[in-house]
């Protein structure tokens, strides 16, 4: 098991290819900040914008790609790891249910939902970056699989998996409150995992029995 989940972690290896390549593509874009200069625990938002963060003032005026490329670029050695551990340990649970495609669409469009929820709300701007909005898209995508029955758990265990589930959200959203933390693409992002499971729900997934 322990091996199974360590090739999931970094090497591509069926069932898990989607988690592993999104985890090494974000690690590799740190690597590669680091190594050109960046400062590996607090880079200034000017390095971040130079990265492709979403800074509102650029991204609505001629470079939407920053919607997208601000998943990728993370502010500091620990919003790396902290993102990267949520996205291998609930990635690779749903991934190995739903397939690496169906991952993979959710995390990138609750990724942009996110950022579109950010520079929506933040009329006054702001320079966002990090995966936190796309993982909060998986777990969004989680709490309907099981809610909807469509992951194989008896019953005490998919309670447990479920009240983890909600802890999870609700305690990162309430951090957010008070820290500085960007709450809104949270929202965002459990928004659009939640609209995205909806067709998984009723037409791709047979009902456990």
């Amino acid at each position: 098991l322990l091996r199974q989940l360590g090739k999931g972690l970094f090497w591509p290896s069926p069932p898990y290819v989607a988690v592993p390549l999104l985890i090494d593509l974000t690690v590799l874009v740190w690597l590669v900040m680091v190594g050109s200069g960046v400062s590996p625990t607090e880079p200034t938002g000017r390095q971040l914008a130079a990265w492709g963060s979403n800074v509102s003032s650029l991204t609505l005026h001629g470079q939407p790609w920053r919607l997208l490329t601000s998943l990728f670029v993370h502010g500091g050695a620990m919003h790396l790891a902290l993102n990267m551990f949520s996205l291998w340990l609930l990635g690779l649970m749903l991934e190995q249910r739903v397939g690496a495609w169906r991952l993979l669409a959710t995390y990138l469009a609750s990724g942009l939902a996110a950022s579109l929820a950010t520079v929506w709300y933040h009329t006054g701007g702001i320079n966002s970056t990090g995966a936190s909005g796309a993982i909060f898209g998986l777990y969004g995508l989680m709490l309907v699989l099981l809610l909807s029955k469509k992951v194989v758990l008896d019953k005490s265990d998919r309670r447990a998996m479920l009240g983890l589930v909600l802890y999870l959200v609700l305690s990162n959203l309430i951090s957010g409150i008070t820290g500085n933390i960007d709450n809104i693409a949270h929202v965002g992002g459990l928004l659009m995992g939640l609209l995205a499971a909806g067709p998984l729900v009723v037409f791709s997934m047979k009902k456990e029995v």
